[in-house]
């Protein structure tokens, strides 16, 4: 990714806010959005430092990476908030499986292909969503290797982007191919949720 690649995170929940810290602990800039306004999030922008921004959902949609931490009900409003999302990453947290009324919605589609439908345009990557948002955000014991993160795509080049992201956060990116494949078993309940491993350097 270009030096002036510009990030945003959508949501200010446990995943949007360890998001952040992964930001932060890596030096990376990074916008964050909810749809309560600024002023709501100046109180964990203030914990995390000067990396993160708090901005409106307008701001952060205007980012060219956008991390979607929010609910998989509020997909569909998310998606209607830009009539076409040319141009776009967008990195789908989200878990469907904890979501009421999901199997109406889904139809039998995994989270992304339905996050594609609902975002026009965008580039969708499926990542960040295996392990619980307090286990992502905590920091590996030195020694012990980096924390690894499934990236999935049925783009390859921006799952390579968001995999060159991923290791620039201090994780190890492991990129599974595309979303009816790979995304599938990053889906709760697939076979890699839940799975905290870590990689470990040759010696």
């Amino acid at each position: 990714m270009s030096a002036d690649t510009r990030y945003a995170i959508a949501g200010t929940g446990n995943l949007g806010s360890a998001l952040a810290r992964l930001f932060t602990r890596a030096g990376v800039e990074v916008s964050i959005a909810n749809t309560r306004g600024p002023h709501s999030i100046s109180e964990l922008a203030t914990s995390l430092g000067a990396t993160v921004r708090p901005v409106t959902l307008a701001e952060a949609l205007a980012s060219d990476v956008i991390f979607m931490a929010i609910p998989f009900g509020a997909v569909e409003a998310f998606g209607n908030a830009l009539p076409d999302w040319k141009g776009k990453i967008v990195v789908d947290t989200t878990n469907a499986h904890y979501a009421p009324d999901a199997g109406d919605i889904l139809k039998g589609r995994l989270s992304a292909q339905y996050a594609a439908e609902v975002l026009p345009g965008a580039q969708i990557v499926k990542a960040f969503n295996q392990l619980p948002a307090q286990t992502l955000a905590a920091e590996v014991p030195s020694g012990h290797g980096k924390r690894v993160v499934f990236v999935s795509s049925n783009s390859e080049e921006a799952s390579s982007q968001i995999a060159e992201l991923t290791r620039t956060l201090g994780l190890s990116a492991v990129e599974l191919g595309r979303i009816d494949e790979g995304g599938r078993l990053i889906q709760v309940p697939g076979a890699l949720t839940l799975r905290n491993l870590t990689e470990q350097p040759l010696t």
